[in-house]
């Protein structure tokens, strides 16, 4: 019995349809109205209709509309027409985005989705369904290029950003913070609390996770150095300044941050500051010679290098090679270097006897 009812609704809503019923006109009431611009078309690119939104997009009349078809409409400079054309033809249906042309000239991107069918008669048609995405194109390619300008400056100034979410515990880096590490365009970045801090040294570390929680906690900014590890395993000095993002509640929802790679210019500041104590001693020494006449005066130390002013004064404090290494984010060999040139140059016999001669200790 359902059924009997279900076949007898369906052959009214059919007969009301051929009469010109209710069912045509809400379709036409659909075509007339809808806000998109709707084409009916022969797939070989003949416009049969065009419904009165289609005429407002193009700037055209339904007539004119029609005597163009699709070769006069579409910018025959675009190549994705013929992409979108073959894909149709291949699947019956098709979808993406294309230039056309208005009826002053002026192009405008549009939107189109179209399928083919066949009608009651059984000839092929072509329904497709365009829409004004000149807007939405031109703020994508904006926005790539101040991505673009944005990666360049990060390049430049050696810098690079990070984002905090709070929700998922997780961090995603710009560009350039992955190229300061070493990873860009690696796909197997760690971005959870562990990963982030795995690149941080290990010395480093308590102070980066004090600094981030004490900012979460106050939900304030804040400003750290610290040194990092590259992929291939260098050691770099980077400062970071940041600052959290506090929901309505009063609750921290993330936290973003700028670094930047100022490993040279630390090692111009210690070198400055490592000289500068090195003169003054100098200075003192020199002027208590002074005082006790130039008869039985020493003979000047040697001229050392800063770097290597670096080393003595970090050999009078105890340190290994390893750990000279270390601070002066320099390989041993280098260290190693240095202190021979050191040796050289004082006519002392070891490390020990070499500070004595030139630190007076």
């Amino acid at each position: 019995m359902e059924s009997e009812r279900t076949a007898a609704a369906h052959t009214r809503i059919r007969a009301s349809g051929e009469r010109g019923g209710i069912g045509v006109r809400a379709y036409r009431a659909l075509y007339e109205h809808c806000p998109d611009g709707v084409l009916f078309t022969v797939p070989d690119g003949t416009v049969l209709a065009a419904n009165p939104a289609a005429c407002r997009l193009l700037g055209l009349s339904e007539a004119e509309i029609r005597s163009r078809g699709r070769r006069g409409l579409a910018d025959p400079a675009d190549d994705r027409w013929a992409e979108l054309v073959s894909n149709r033809h291949d699947a019956g249906e098709a979808f993406g985005v294309a230039r056309m042309l208005r009826g002053d000239g002026t192009a405008l991107e549009i939107e189109m989705s179209s399928q083919i069918f066949t009608d009651d008669t059984g000839e092929t048609r072509a329904c497709t369904v365009i829409r004004d995405v000149s807007d939405r194109e031109r703020l994508e390619r904006d926005l790539l290029a101040s991505r673009a300008q944005l990666a360049e400056a990060e390049r430049i100034a050696k810098m690079g950003s990070w984002r905090w979410d709070a929700a998922s515990d997780t961090m995603r880096w710009s560009q350039g913070l992955q190229r300061l590490y070493g990873l860009e365009g690696r796909e197997d970045i760690d971005h959870s609390r562990d990963g982030r801090l795995e690149r941080v040294y290990s010395e480093d570390r308590p102070v980066v996770t004090r600094t981030l929680e004490q900012a979460i906690h106050d939900r304030a900014p804040f400003s750290l150095e610290y040194r990092a590890i590259t992929c291939d395993g260098r050691i770099r000095v980077f400062h970071a300044d940041g600052d959290t993002i506090v929901g309505p509640s009063g609750e921290v929802v993330s936290m973003v941050g700028v670094v930047q790679d100022v490993t040279e210019s630390v090692r111009t500041r210690d070198a400055l500051k490592h000289a500068s104590h090195q003169f003054q001693r100098r200075a003192a020494e020199l002027e208590r010679l002074a005082t006790i006449g130039t008869e039985d005066s020493p003979t000047p130390p040697p001229e050392l290098s800063p770097r290597q002013l670096e080393v003595l004064q970090l050999i009078a404090q105890g340190l290994s090679t390893k750990d000279i290494a270390t601070r002066l984010v320099i390989t041993p060999a280098a260290v190693k270097w240095h202190v021979r040139a050191i040796l050289a140059k004082s006519g002392a016999a070891n490390r020990a006897e070499a500070v004595a001669r030139l630190l007076g200790t």
